[in-house]
């Protein structure tokens, strides 16, 4: 038994004695006993949300829609799930003659709307109606690279970007892109600022590529292939998109708020593959048990442990307490060799 600094490793040889006159590569299992990084913590998971929001002529009717029905997106983090979560809203204009609600500046006082925030539901919802008088020329991504870089994330959007926290962009247009970073590059971005792919959720509440409606819900330019590229690359690509004209629209922006909470309060991230039967999940001292719905579940897919929407902390454990997962994982080393 070797022992390293915070990882016990336990080897043994597989294989048989060969001549001495050939060496050959022995594979080496070695059990390492691994913990959960802080930064797997869930429940008390924090997520920074960026409404990003078209103020061009033509979003007028959108923007009161979005507006009615916030607070069912505001509610689906009151029903029994324990999220950390600031809101914050930008608009599409990157103009810097065209209005003061321009830039990257999150509009509205105060700038980060979060759990304590008075009457947060109804600021909220005032703030989204961003007016019409912003530049045509509707850029979705520019102004998230603005917001969150220098000078504006450490002055007037200074604490909206929390290193720990998932970061949720969720763009409100009728148009393309216009910006000047392609997705490619914006995802890149955003990459950059939060270290691993599970942290960064996107959502589009567009009028998707190929849609033609009769009644008159158009798009104001080009079809969004752009936003579609990005929306692709995300963690929870495949379900993060919803036609802006849709009559269900209230219903799909509650969808988003729970599909937050689903990565955000229900997934622990790995670092390696583990060996299932040596799971085991905790709170403070609160043992969490192995049941789907309940307890805990092991997603092969994704190389998580999910919590089940069903399980219910412990109110007797100190404030700040996280969800912990200790597990055994298996590697091979080969590095050995080994003379017949």
């Amino acid at each position: 038994m070797k022992r390293l600094t915070c990882v016990l490793v336990l080897s043994f040889v597989l294989g048989s004695c060969s001549s001495p006159e050939s060496p050959k590569l022995i594979p080496r299992a070695v059990v390492q006993k691994a913990v959960a990084e802080e930064d797997t913590s869930v429940r008390s998971g924090k997520v920074d949300i960026l409404f990003v929001v078209d103020n061009s002529g033509s979003m007028s009717s959108y923007q009161a829609n979005l507006s009615a029905n916030i607070g069912r997106f505001i509610n689906v983090f009151f029903n029994g799930a324990s999220v950390d979560y600031q809101i914050g809203v930008v608009s599409t204009d990157a103009d810097k003659w065209a209005t003061k609600n321009c830039c990257g500046r999150l509009l509205g006082t105060p700038a980060v709307i979060d759990t304590v925030t008075p009457d947060g539901n109804l600021n909220l919802s005032k703030r989204l109606e961003v007016g019409t008088d912003g530049s045509a020329t509707e850029r979705a991504f520019d102004p998230v690279t603005l917001a969150l870089s220098e000078p504006l994330v450490s002055t007037v959007n200074s604490g909206f970007l929390r290193k720990d926290a998932y970061l949720a962009i969720i763009f409100i247009t009728d148009a393309e892109d216009q910006s000047d970073i392609s997705p490619e590059d914006f995802y890149q971005f955003l990459l950059t600022l939060k270290g691993v792919p599970e942290r960064i959720l996107a959502y589009g509440a567009i009028i998707p590529t190929g849609y033609e409606d009769p009644s008159n819900c158009g798009r104001d330019s080009g079809e969004p292939l752009k936003i579609e590229r990005f929306l692709a690359m995300t963690a929870n690509t495949g379900k993060n998109i919803f036609n802006l004209c849709s009559s269900d629209f209230g219903d799909r922006l509650a969808g988003v708020a729970k599909d937050v909470v689903e990565h955000v309060a229900g997934m622990v991230y790995l670092k390696y593959p583990p060996i299932v039967e040596s799971i085991k999940v905790s709170y403070g001292s609160q043992i969490v048990p192995m049941d789907h719905e309940y307890g805990w579940s092991f997603d092969a897919g994704l190389n998580a442990v999910y919590i089940g929407k069903k399980f219910v902390l412990d109110p007797l454990q100190p404030n700040g307490t996280k969800i912990m997962v200790d597990y055994d994982h298996t590697t091979y080393d080969e590095s050995l060799q080994a003379k017949k």
